[in-house]
């Protein structure tokens, strides 16, 4: 009998993949530092979407 597969913890790079856009760009919006008002907002809220939903319902 095989054991059952654990899952991971999304990381930036699964968040950039799902969102569309770099890694280095999901750190900056997660961050929230001065540098993240440079994001466009749908930039912002797409990362921001793919990171909820990263946490609960991905299937791993």
């Amino acid at each position: 009998m095989a054991l059952p597969q654990r899952q991971r913890r999304p990381t930036q790079v699964d968040i950039a993949k799902h969102a569309g856009v770099s890694q280095a760009t999901v750190s900056l919006v997660l961050s929230g530092g001065a540098v993240s008002d440079q994001i466009a907002e749908s930039t912002r809220q797409a990362v921001l979407a793919a990171a909820a939903g990263a946490t609960t319902c991905w299937a791993w």
